[in-house]
């Protein structure tokens, strides 16, 4: 691949909650990029706090954009790239979640595929602590979703599909490189999904319109801190209940959906794999469906936080 660009300005725009250990260790990755962030950083902190803060005025040429409170990082993302967008120079927004660690390579492979390909927005592909694949962008060419997922480990997925970036229908935003275009254009986040699932939105959202685009070439480690605690293990239900709950709402009423429908049931497999099979785990899942699905309502509704309501209290009483 070949650029045609020559002085991209890339800002930074990442949601943070509380996680400051590894928004330093993103910082720190961000300030070994070799292609410098000269748009800026912006980090938008969720109910923020003085440690965040701390973080952010240590680092160099990073803006702590505090906020009273924490309802996703849709809101957090909106906040931050409204923030560096401005600035008129700033030719691209790199969003970010807080718990990945963007490799020095990174933002210019994926300047390159976006540029190469002509699109608007462009992905890497996510691996685990393990070297596994943790999520990759669902491709649009039919032969690929087969391909690439009989691979297991960055490297023999780029080994079966090759550096030349490949069209998305929806991809995780942890790491995702915007052209400007997308935001004056489509304008921002979705701000009622809570979290997991705006990022799909807004990438299908891109993708149908703009054009969005995956390489293999670039892999990017996502390492959220691990569910140890009781409060975690909670914090991690009630994320998969959004999950569920927001893929539902998508898979039946967005009108860039593509094929997501036909993994509903898979990510309800998934839940039960992982939450387990007992009855009122299974109800809330149920829920989680009908409330997305039946009742048109993503996860960052009052029917969202009621459901998660529940679940918590269901928890608490273990």
């Amino acid at each position: 691949m070949t650029p045609t660009t020559t002085s991209p300005c890339v800002a930074a725009a990442i949601a943070t909650h509380r996680r400051e250990a590894e928004l330093q260790r993103l910082l720190t990755a961000l300030g070994n990029s070799d292609l410098p962030l000269t748009g800026g950083i912006f980090v938008a902190d969720n109910a923020s706090s003085p440690e965040t803060r701390g973080v952010c005025e240590a680092g160099s040429g990073v803006a702590w954009l505090p906020r009273t409170v924490n309802n996703g990082p849709g809101p957090a993302w909106n906040t931050a790239a409204a923030k560096a967008l401005e600035n008129p120079d700033v030719t691209h927004i790199l969003v970010l979640d807080d718990d990945v660690v963007v490799p020095p390579d990174a933002l210019r492979g994926l300047l390159d595929a976006l540029v190469a390909s002509g699109s608007a927005a462009s992905a890497p592909l996510l691996f685990d602590e393990n070297g596994r694949l943790w999520a990759f962008p669902e491709p649009l060419e039919v032969a690929l979703r087969a391909a690439i997922r009989r691979t297991h480990t960055p490297e023999q997925c780029r080994q079966a599909l090759g550096d030349a970036p490949h069209r998305f229908c929806w991809a995780t935003g942890a790491c995702m490189l915007y052209a400007r275009q997308v935001f004056d254009t489509l304008g921002f986040f979705r701000e009622d999904f809570w979290m997991l699932g705006e990022d799909l939105e807004f990438s299908m959202r891109v993708a149908s319109i703009l054009g969005g685009v995956f390489t293999a070439a670039v892999a990017v480690p996502h390492l959220p801190p691990p569910a140890k605690t009781a409060a975690i293990r909670t914090s991690h239900r009630l994320k998969f209940l959004a999950l569920l709950q927001n893929l539902s709402y998508l898979a039946f009423h967005s009108s860039h959906r593509g094929h997501l429908r036909s993994y509903l049931a898979g990510n309800f497999k998934r839940y039960v794999r992982t939450e387990g099979g007992a009855p009122g785990t299974l109800w809330d899942g149920w829920c989680a469906f009908y409330e997305g699905a039946l009742c048109r309502q993503p996860a960052g509704t009052v029917a969202g936080a009621r459901l998660r309501e529940r679940a918590a209290r269901r928890l608490d009483e273990k």
